[in-house]
């Protein structure tokens, strides 16, 4: 038995593959502010 694009089970993997990058892209996303947020704090002397 073999999986089509059209199979269920594809289309919900696929599904869950675009949600998981987008998770993954928000985190990063806020890592690297978090990131920035230290630098400019120290560079500012707040």
């Amino acid at each position: 038995m073999t999986t089509s694009a059209t199979d269920p089970a594809a289309a919900e993997l696929a599904q869950r593959r675009r949600r998981a990058r987008h998770t993954a892209t928000v985190v990063a996303v806020v890592a690297v502010l978090v990131y920035v947020g230290f630098i400019l704090t120290g560079v500012l002397g707040r």
